[in-house]
C-alpha cells in the first residue's frame, strides 16, 4: 500500500523524457542528396611530437619550447600543363584524330561526373542509336610514358587488340596499358585506333 504524497506507479514515468543522445563528432553532416561516400574528411596526420633536446622524456611540452609554426604564404594556383601527347586517337566519326594531351571519355552521354576533373577530359559522344555502347564506356589517357585504357562499368566490356599480340577483353573497372597500334573496340563498330605521333612532326 503507497503512502500519502507518493507517485503511484502509474505515474512514475510521466514525467521522464527520452532525448536522443548527442553526438560527439563536431563534423557537419553532409548537404541532403549528397551521396556519403562522396564526401572526404581530411584528418591530420598522427605524426609524434618531437622532443626538444634538454627536455626530459615524458616532461609536458609548453609553447615557450616548441618551435614557432612558419607563416602562411599564399600560393598562386595555376592550371596545370597539359602533357605532350605520345599518342592520337583516331575515331570513327570524327574529322581529325584526337591527341591524347588530355583524358578522353567516350560514351553516349559522357557528361560531367559530381566531382570536377583536372585537367578536365575530352568527351566523344557516340549517336544515341549505339546501343552497345554504354552512357560513360571508356577513358582513355596518357599517365607519365603509358597509354592506359580503363573501362567505365560499361555493359559489354572493352576489347584491346594489342599489335602482334593477344586480345584482351576488360571487365567492368579494369585498365589496361596499351601500345600505339593497338585497337580499342567498345562495339557497335566503334574501334579506336591508338597512332603514335612522330616527334620530328610539328
Amino acid at each position: 500500500m503507497g503512502h500519502e504524497g507518493e507517485p503511484g506507479r502509474g505515474d512514475e514515468h510521466d514525467d521522464t523524457v527520452i532525448r536522443p543522445r548527442r553526438s560527439l563528432d563536431p563534423s557537419p553532416l553532409p548537404a541532403e542528396g549528397v551521396d556519403d561516400a562522396t564526401v572526404i574528411r581530411l584528418i591530420e596526420p598522427d605524426i609524434p611530437p618531437t622532443v626538444p633536446l634538454g627536455v626530459p622524456a615524458g616532461a609536458p611540452l609548453s609553447a615557450a619550447v616548441l618551435p614557432p609554426r612558419p607563416p602562411d604564404e599564399p600560393v598562386e594556383a595555376s592550371p596545370p600543363a597539359l602533357p605532350a601527347p605520345l599518342a592520337t586517337l583516331r575515331i570513327p566519326g570524327v574529322d581529325r584524330d584526337v591527341p591524347l594531351d588530355r583524358p578522353v571519355v567516350i560514351g553516349r552521354r559522357p557528361g560531367a561526373v559530381r566531382m570536377p576533373e583536372t585537367p578536365s577530359p575530352l568527351r566523344i559522344v557516340v549517336p544515341a542509336d549505339r546501343r552497345g555502347v554504354s552512357a560513360r564506356h571508356a577513358r582513355i589517357e596518357q599517365l607519365g610514358g603509358a597509354l592506359v585504357v580503363t573501362d567505365l562499368g560499361s555493359s559489354n566490356g572493352i576489347v584491346v587488340h594489342l599489335p602482334g599480340g593477344p586480345v584482351r577483353r576488360l571487365r567492368p573497372g579494369e585498365s589496361c596499358a596499351v601500345l600505339p597500334g593497338s585497337v580499342v573496340s567498345l562495339g557497335d563498330g566503334i574501334d579506336i585506333a591508338v597512332q603514335a605521333i612522330d616527334p620530328g612532326a610539328s
